[in-house]
């Protein structure tokens, strides 16, 4: 039996798109460009093989559609659009066609991607070049992109990049810690950002942090009321020393001021 195209109308809610009919029952929904690829028009004669273009050539332009609508929000990795897509049901095939159409137009390109969110990071965050690699990587940008932008992420580092972070950590923990405690959080703080090991020293090297005497009486003061309740005289001394030196503190600074505050009686 022939297959002939009886009707072909424009769809109620979607003007872009149209209903094909074969032998008067819908055959499927096309879109303009499927319409104008094939040439279609009504009393069209198809065989069973033009069919079965229609439909994979449609299913390839719904794939394309789907992708832009989704990269025209924000710039997107292969990755997330074959993700996004399958999430839609759309066939692999049909998927693969569109994200080589996205690529060969440059609706998605990875080192503009690594560019742009290197840029992002360094002007809105204070993370590091680690951080950065480790969200190119979780995106499925190629290892040679990652290390490429990641180098020229850590050469655009600043000293006031590192200082600002450091600065933040010194104010919080001055009144509180030692010099030696502030330098491990300052180092830890960098890690956890994603700045490597090396950047971490270096900063550590570059940031002056005083010795804050108010600190170590503010602790003193503090172990000495908490642990009097329980102990006295020399236990109390050792106590309250052990308490100092694991917040960081010198042990002959601190037994110098327990001196001073006549504990070392």
């Amino acid at each position: 039996m022939e297959k002939k195209i009886t009707r072909i109308e424009v769809q109620k809610n979607n003007k872009e798109r149209f209903n094909l009919y074969i032998n008067g029952e819908f055959f499927a929904g096309i879109d303009a460009a499927t319409y104008v690829y094939f040439n279609l028009r009504k009393d069209l004669i198809l065989t069973d093989q033009q069919l079965v273009e229609i439909g994979e050539y449609d299913g390839y332009r719904v794939a394309i559609n789907k992708a832009l609508q989704y990269l025209s929000y924000k710039k997107r990795t292969e990755q997330e659009v074959r993700h996004y897509l399958a999430q839609l049901e759309v066939n692999a095939q049909a998927a693969d066609k569109a994200i080589l159409y996205c690529k060969d137009n440059g609706y998605i390109n990875h080192e503009d991607y690594c560019i742009s969110l290197m840029n992002t990071i360094l002007n809105t965050t204070d993370k590091g070049p680690v951080f950065y690699a480790q969200k190119l990587k979780e995106l499925g940008i190629e290892q040679s992109l990652i290390e490429r932008y990641t180098n020229q992420f850590e050469s655009l580092i600043t000293e006031e990049r590192i200082e600002s972070i450091a600065n933040k950590i010194i104010k919080k923990y001055e009144k509180k810690q030692s010099s030696r405690m502030i330098q491990q959080k300052i180092m830890q703080t960098l890690i956890q950002k994603g700045y490597n090991l090396d950047i971490a020293n270096d900063a550590l090297k570059n940031v002056k942090i005083e010795s804050n005497e108010d600190a170590l009486q503010k602790n003193l003061e503090k172990e000495s009321n908490r642990l009097s309740r329980k102990y006295e005289g020399f236990e109390l001394k050792q106590k309250i020393t052990q308490s100092l030196m694991r917040k960081g503190f010198e042990y002959d600074i601190i037994i110098e001021r327990l001196k001073e505050s006549g504990l070392s009686d």
